[in-house]
């Protein structure tokens, strides 16, 4: 089989911010509360939407498998998270 390129639906995004210290506090916040993050590969993307830049927060976890199951854990705790397929 091949690699799985990071496009595979294992990246996670955990919100979108108004700045990236923003974002970055968040993922302090969350990771911090969910030791299960902390192991991830944080990182901030700035997007333009609708005249505004925000700051979507993401973590690249293992696998797609992964992913899925990470974000299930965030979900069932009422915290924001969908899986990035891009």
């Amino acid at each position: 089989g091949s690699a799985p390129s990071a496009s595979s639906g294992r990246l996670i995004q955990l919100g979108a911010f108004s700045s990236e210290a923003a974002a970055n506090r968040a993922w302090q916040s969350l990771s911090g509360r969910y030791g299960y993050l902390s192991s991830l590969d944080q990182s901030v993307s700035s997007i333009e939407a609708g005249g505004r830049t925000l700051y979507r927060l993401r973590a690249a976890a293992g696998s797609a498998e992964d992913a899925r199951r990470i974000c299930g854990r965030l979900r069932v705790a009422t915290e924001d998270c969908s899986i990035v397929a891009n």
